[in-house]
């Protein structure tokens, strides 16, 4: 067993929870988690751990196990919850690679237009999932159909209170990195035009993180969706943009007509999408900017100059906004 799996071991108590248990290698690091690969009573799991205060494994479990009640959307089943971390299946269709084609991404598109339409009469206001300092210790099982596991909303009135909450989130990490002025700018436009989200649609449960390397598709059909840890009650057309703008980078173009198309073959997106596509792109950026520094991947160059192109972006989308 490796040193860090050692230290998860220990730190974990599975021993508390089970007979028989064994955490194996380290599958994902991205701060603020870990995703290890464990052994609990002779089942093959995975268990994902927060390294860090702001995350929360908790909450994405229980999101992860309403959408596996509530919906046809295949997730892993979470057998466990406890302070800082979960426990689920081990699910041999989940994601290997980012790599997308237009089938993968027709197949999403179907997917995410399920998972909205699924959710829709389960969501009944904007909001957040809230979190759980103190969770209690359990163990899934013949009660996780019962409903008392369901997330709770921190509801708000309406999108534009939730955009603007997590603006407010981001803006103290985007401030010790020197860019607060990005979502101050992004926070002044949408208090400048509360009409600004208009015609976005009723609230469903957005997985907020819907990209090609937290799907697996078969053919036409999706198979295996991860990562929930960025859901919200929100409209679908963010979620929709979530995915929809980083595909739209590829070269060949054709993913992102290809998910609009699975999409809308389950479900209509609303009127006036294409129209707030600049919106969703700098409330979308802010996030993106914060990720660029969390996450550490590139030398201090590269950071500066792709950070000063997300800058860039959003100050003269919001000037574009603001002359439409």
């Amino acid at each position: 067993m490796c040193r860090r799996c050692t230290v998860v071991s220990s730190s974990l108590g599975l021993a508390q929870r089970y007979d028989d248990y064994a955490v194996h290698r380290l599958l994902h690091d991205v701060p603020p988690h870990e995703t290890y690969e464990v052994t609990v009573d002779g089942r093959r799991a995975v268990c994902k751990v927060a390294t860090a205060p702001r995350g929360d494994p908790a909450t994405e479990a229980h999101v992860m196990a309403f959408v596996g009640r509530k919906t046809t959307v295949p997730v892993p089943t979470v057998l466990a919850v406890g302070d800082g971390y979960f426990v689920a299946e081990w699910c041999p269709d989940a994601p290997q690679a980012a790599t997308v084609n237009e089938e993968k991404a027709r197949a999403m598109g179907a997917g995410l237009a399920s998972l909205h339409r699924e959710s829709a009469d389960a969501i009944d206001a904007y909001g957040r999932f809230e979190r759980d300092d103190a969770p209690p210790t359990r163990r899934y099982g013949d009660s996780a159909g019962s409903g008392r596991d369901d997330p709770t909303v921190v509801k708000r009135a309406d999108w534009r209170s939730v955009a603007l909450d997590r603006l407010a989130d981001r803006r103290p990490y985007l401030q010790s990195v020197g860019h607060a002025a990005v979502a101050d700018a992004v926070v002044g436009y949408l208090r400048a035009h509360p009409d600004a989200f208009d015609g976005a649609g009723d609230p469903v449960l957005c997985h907020g993180n819907y990209l090609p390397d937290h799907i697996s598709v078969d053919g036409e059909a999706v198979t295996c969706v991860i990562d929930f840890e960025h859901a919200l009650c929100g409209p679908a057309e963010y979620d929709c943009w979530r995915t929809l703008l980083p595909l739209s980078r590829n070269e060949s173009g054709g993913e992102a007509d290809a998910f609009r198309e699975g999409y809308g073959s389950v479900r209509a997106l609303p009127d006036g999408f294409d129209r707030r596509r600049d919106l969703y792109s700098v409330l979308l950026t802010v996030s993106y900017l914060k990720s660029l520094y969390l996450q550490d991947r590139h030398d201090a160059g590269r950071t500066r100059r792709l950070a000063e192109r997300m800058r860039e972006h959003v100050f003269d989308s919001l000037d574009a906004l603001e002359r439409s």
